[in-house]
C-alpha cells in the first residue's frame, strides 16, 4: 500500500472519532492523533525529514531536550509531565506530516470526510449551546454520578464544553474557509453556518478565553487577507516576543492594575492577576534555569479573594509564557522563542496561498490566545488539537503547488 493510501485510510478511519471526542471536552484528541500516525505509519517521510533537518527542527529538538532536562531539579515528583511531553511532542509533529502524504488524487476523499466530521462536531456543539449543555449535564449526572448543587454541576459542564469549543473553533474555521473559497452558493451557505456556530460557542459556556481568542483570530485573519506573505511569519515572531518578554509584560501590566481596577474585573480575571503575580515572584527565584518541569503542580499556596479561598497556582500559571519562565527559566524561554523565529524564517522563504495562510493563522491564533490566558502550556490534548488543525489545513488548502499564490 502506498503512503498516500495508508494516510487516506487512516484519516478516514480516525477523524470521525472527533465527533465524540471534541464535544466531550477534547481530552481524547491526544490518543486520536496517535492512532492517526500509528495507522498511517509515515516512517519513510519521517526519516526523510530527519535527513534534511534544518534549523527549525534542530533547534526545536534542543528546546524539547532542555524542557525535559529541567525535570531533574523540579520539586514535582511524578514523571507524567516528562513522559507525555518527551514522547508525545514528536508524535504530534508527525500528524501534519501524515496529512501531507495524502496525494492530490486522494485529497477529495479526505476533504469529504473532514467536512462531514466538522459539520457533525459543530452541530453537536451548537445543540449543547442552545440547550445549556443538556447532553453533557445528563452524562455527568447519569453516568459519572455527579451530585450536589445544580450550579456546581453546570460549572463542570461548562468546563467540558468550553474546552471542546477550542478545537471545534480551530477546525471549524478551517473548513469554513475551505468551503467559502469554492465560490459555490450552497457550500458558502454551509461556511456561513459554521461561522455562526463558531461565534455562538466562542462566547458561550461561561468562559471568556474562547471569546478573546475568536476576536484575536478574526483580527489576525483580516490582516492576513491583506498581507498574506507577511502574516504567518509576523504571527510566529509575535508569539516568540510575547514568550521571551513575559516578565516585563506582566511587571508593567500588574503595576497598572491597582485595587480600583481589579475591583471592576470579573472574579476569574482578578484571580488570574493573583496567579500571575505569584508566579512572577516564584519565577524570580531561579530566573535562568527555572524551578523545573511540573514545578507549578508542587508549589501551590492559597490566599483569600473577595471572601473566597483561592489557589494561587492551580496546576499551572494559566499563561504560556509565565509557565515557561517559571519552570524552564530564561534558557527555556529563549530556546522556545528561537524555535519560533526559526520556523518564521523558514515560512517567510515560501509563498503560501492566501487561503492556506488564513487557515493556519486562524487555528494558531485561537490556540495561542487560549494557552496565554487559560490552558496549561504543556497539556497534550491541545497540542494534539493544534497538530490536527494544521493537518486539516494541509488537507483543505487549495490544490496545486504551495508556491503558487491563490
Amino acid at each position: 500500500m502506498t503512503p498516500s493510501r495508508r494516510a487516506i485510510w487512516s484519516w478516514t478511519g480516525v477523524m470521525p472519532l472527533a465527533i465524540i471526542l471534541v464535544p466531550a471536552g477534547g481530552l481524547g484528541l491526544a490518543p486520536m492523533a496517535g492512532l492517526l500516525v500509528l495507522f498511517a505509519m509515515p516512517l519513510k517521510a519521517a526519516f526523510g525529514a530527519l535527513r534534511k533537518a534544518g534549523a527549525p527542527l534542530i533547534i526545536s529538538a534542543i528546546t524539547l531536550g532542555w524542557i525535559c532536562l529541567t525535570y531533574l531539579w523540579s520539586p514535582y515528583q511524578l514523571t507524567d509531565e516528562l513522559w507525555k511531553l518527551g514522547l508525545l511532542t514528536p508524535l504530534f509533529a508527525l500528524v501534519p506530516l501524515t496529512a501531507s502524504q495524502i496525494s492530490a488524487a486522494d485529497r477529495h476523499q479526505a476533504r469529504v470526510v473532514m467536512v462531514f466530521v466538522i459539520i457533525s462536531v459543530m452541530l453537536a456543539m451548537a445543540m449543547e449551546s442552545l440547550t445549556l449543555g443538556d447532553m453533557t449535564y445528563s452524562y455527568k449526572v447519569d453516568v459519572e454520578g455527579y451530585s450536589g448543587p445544580r450550579h456546581l454541576i453546570h460549572s463542570a459542564v461548562d468546563r467540558v464544553l468550553s474546552r471542546g469549543a477550542t478545537p471545534a473553533m480551530m477546525m471549524g474555521g478551517i473548513v469554513a474557509i475551505m468551503l467559502w473559497i469554492t465560490g459555490n452558493r450552497i457550500l458558502r451557505g454551509i461556511a456561513a453556518g459554521l461561522g455562526v456556530i463558531c461565534t455562538l460557542i466562542a462566547f458561550d459556556f461561561n468562559v471568556s478565553a474562547n471569546g478573546v481568542a475568536f476576536i484575536a483570530a478574526i483580527t489576525v485573519c483580516a490582516l492576513a487577507a491583506r498581507w498574506p506573505r507577511q502574516a504567518l511569519p509576523a504571527l510566529l515572531c509575535a508569539m516568540a516576543a510575547i514568550i521571551l518578554f513575559t516578565p516585563l509584560i506582566f511587571w508593567g501590566a500588574l503595576a497598572l492594575t491597582g485595587d480600583t481596577v481589579r475591583s471592576l474585573l470579573p472574579l476569574s480575571w482578578e484571580w488570574r492577576l493573583e496567579i500571575w503575580s505569584y508566579a512572577l515572584n516564584r519565577a524570580s527565584e531561579q530566573p535562568i534555569t527555572g524551578l523545573g518541569l511540573g514545578a507549578s503542580r508542587a508549589i501551590n499556596t492559597e490566599t483569600e479573594l473577595r471572601g473566597m479561598v483561592i489557589d494561587l497556582l492551580p496546576l499551572h500559571a494559566h499563561n504560556a509564557g509565565m509557565t515557561i519562565w517559571l519552570e524552564t527559566g530564561l534558557i527555556g524561554a529563549a530556546l522556545i522563542s528561537t524555535s519560533l523565529l526559526a520556523i518564521a524564517r523558514a515560512v517567510a522563504r515560501r509563498t503560501l496561498s492566501r487561503p492556506f495562510v488564513l487557515m493556519l493563522c486562524w487555528a494558531i491564533t485561537i490556540w495561542f490566545v487560549n494557552i496565554t490566558v487559560s490552558y496549561g502550556v504543556w497539556q497534550e490534548w491541545h497540542h494534539a488539537a493544534l497538530a490536527l488543525s494544521i493537518a486539516a489545513a494541509i488537507v483543505a488548502r487549495p490544490a496545486g503547488n504551495l508556491r503558487q499564490p491563490a
